[in-house]
């Protein structure tokens, strides 16, 4: 019987010991380290305007292409609106550019958009902007994780903090190619970032961290 105990305890030892090899192996083989695809990206910060943020009286209204009225809104949030592509509401309606353009004077020019689709607007590639995760580039393939170290370890305003992991699903308005634009849904919430550490260009890797695991994209709501 002591035999018998002593047999299999040695099988198992050698066993484990055997299975331990092919796992090593694979994880060596399996490690892809993380790649620059630029070493130098201008770096900027884009974001949604909010009508809460205004405080002039003057109204306007805001339609569609076609001339339907979506809501009457504060002038300056308005024309803001322009620049920044999404606005949301006081009352929480989420209203986009159209895919017309608008005029010097003219707001015939916008969409409201589903909110529990689009919380915080559209991006070009009709997908959802996401806080912190989504970014704009114009010569990375939409769909594309990406690694900036510089982002890695950044505190948020809401005091999460960033793994360095973010998506192109967007393209950028006024800039060319080399170029990484972030969104960080407020204006207030750029002031934070820019005002704690305040950088203007990063290093651009594919998605994959520095110890070779793909990215993942997390919940900074």
């Amino acid at each position: 019987m002591n035999k018998l105990i002593i047999l299999l305890t040695l099988f198992t030892i050698f066993f484990t010991f055997i299975s331990s090899f092919p796992t090593t192996f694979d994880k060596r083989q399996s490690f892809t380290p993380a790649k620059n695809i630029s070493s130098k990206s201008e770096f900027t910060y884009y974001w949604v305007t909010f009508e809460n943020d205004y405080k002039s009286t003057k109204t306007v209204d805001v339609k569609t292409c076609k001339g339907k009225l979506i809501a009457t809104v504060n002038s300056v949030f308005a024309n803001d609106m322009k620049t920044e592509g999404t606005g949301i509401t006081k009352s929480g309606r989420v209203i986009n550019l159209g895919d017309c353009s608008c005029g010097s004077n003219s707001f015939s020019c916008f969409e409201e958009l589903d909110k529990t689709k689009f919380p915080f607007g559209s991006s070009s590639n009709e997908t959802p902007l996401v806080p912190y995760t989504t970014v704009a580039a114009n010569d990375i393939r939409a769909g594309t994780l990406l690694y900036i170290k510089k982002l890695d370890g950044m505190k948020l305003p809401n005091s999460k903090v960033h793994n360095g992991c973010v998506k192109v699903d967007d393209n950028g308005h006024g800039f060319g190619g080399k170029h990484i634009d972030w969104f960080v849904v407020k204006e207030s919430n750029y002031e934070f970032l820019d005002n704690r550490d305040p950088f203007t260009s990063v290093v651009v890797s594919n998605g994959t961290l520095p110890n070779g695991q793909k990215c993942a994209l997390l919940n900074y709501s």
